[in-house]
């Protein structure tokens, strides 16, 4: 199965919607071990995410990522930030001269 750039998008897209449909029960979920803010960083990162996106229109699967990893690394409080963004980093890296992912069925 290929997975391409409009794969990627409509994917982070639906990343983006779950996340800002779901903010106070990240946060819920964060308060008895944190500070019960996660819901709203990861919303604040997305919503970045979705300015970029539609600023730069990103045009590859590495320049998406790149995007999404930009917005979480700037935007995201505490230890989240940077994992989200070091992992979207780090996808940024391994598609970066792929046109398509390929993955198994």
């Amino acid at each position: 199965m290929d997975v391409t750039v409009k794969e990627i998008q409509e994917w982070l897209m639906k990343f983006t919607k779950e996340i800002n449909e779901n903010k106070s029960y990240l946060s819920d979920l964060d308060t008895p071990i944190g500070d019960g803010d996660h819901g709203n960083n990861m919303g604040r990162g997305v919503s970045a995410f979705e300015d970029a996106f539609k600023k730069e229109e990103p045009t590859t699967i590495s320049d998406t990522f790149k995007v999404l990893s930009m917005a979480m690394i700037s935007k995201v409080g505490g230890a989240s930030g940077p994992l989200y963004g070091s992992a979207f980093m780090n996808m940024m890296k391994a598609t970066k001269d792929v046109d398509v992912i390929n993955s198994q069925e």
